[in-house]
């Protein structure tokens, strides 16, 4: 039979792709085996540093060894990188545009916004999209109209709290980093918090649904391969069987 982690270290000294190499550096990181994650990664890395997905795998691995200072140097770096590729919104942005799919536009113009704050051009664009509505004014009554009960209940009204500010901090682009870091609950939740607070909210009402549907095909294929997973193993373990019946029976024909 042949050794799991003798198989593990056949593949990693064939030079595998990065891809197997984040696929089996995480598996390594499963069954705990930290410090051989941080040394293959690390010499993964060397030969692509640019792997934005090895370095992740690295930086996690370092917090939960408890390598704090070094696990922030590694998400720095991926932060860099992820930087780097923010442009790939603002050209997501300008195809919706030609295409007149004016939603689409803005959502990909928050995400690529919310990391460069300073593209004014792209804020002012943004604000095309996404018109803001002028406040309506309310005329006030002479103030010496205003009961002193009144006055009393409007300053408790106005004074802050923290259910107010809560749900503010729940916007499609919230959203949407949860999705991209793939958090998809909390992208999902965040929505929900979203739709309902303003139910009108057609495209986030859209986007939420999409999300819901994702993950339940995603549980729906998960489910799926733990049932044909639990089929092969029952299969196994009937032919295992079949053989050690065989060979109980040879065993007493020879005796006799």
């Amino acid at each position: 039979m042949v050794n799991t982690d003798d198989l593990y270290t056949q593949i990693l000294a064939d030079g595998p792709s990065p891809k197997t190499l984040f696929h089996l550096l995480s598996r390594l990181k499963k069954e705990g085996q930290l410090k051989r994650v941080i040394k293959e990664s690390l010499k993964a890395l060397n030969a692509y540093p640019n792997d934005i997905h090895i370095r992740r795998l690295l930086a996690q691995t370092y917090f939960e060894a408890g390598l704090i200072s070094q696990a922030e140097a590694e998400l720095e770096k991926v932060s860099a990188l992820i930087g780097d590729l923010t442009d790939t919104y603002k050209l997501q942005a300008q195809i919706y545009i030609k295409q007149n799919r004016k939603r689409e536009a803005a959502r990909s113009l928050e995400l690529y916004v919310a990391h460069r704050p300073d593209d004014q051009e792209a804020l002012d664009f943004l604000n095309t999209l996404t018109p803001e509505q002028a406040p309506v004014e309310e005329r006030e009554p002479p103030i010496e109209e205003i009961p002193a009960q009144a006055e009393e209940q409007e300053i408790e009204e106005e004074a802050p709290s923290a259910e107010k500010e809560t749900p503010d901090m729940a916007t499609p682009t919230l959203a949407e980093i949860y999705f991209e870091q793939g958090q998809i609950e909390q992208a999902i939740d965040t929505y929900q918090m979203i739709v309902a607070q303003n139910p009108e909210d057609e495209s986030s009402k859209e986007r939420l649904e999409e999300l819901r549907t994702m993950i339940a095909e995603k549980r729906a294929v998960a489910e799926k391969q733990r049932d044909e997973a639990r089929q092969k193993k029952e299969k196994m373990i009937a032919i295992l069987e079949s053989w050690l019946a065989n060979i109980r029976e040879q065993f007493n024909t020879a005796r006799e």
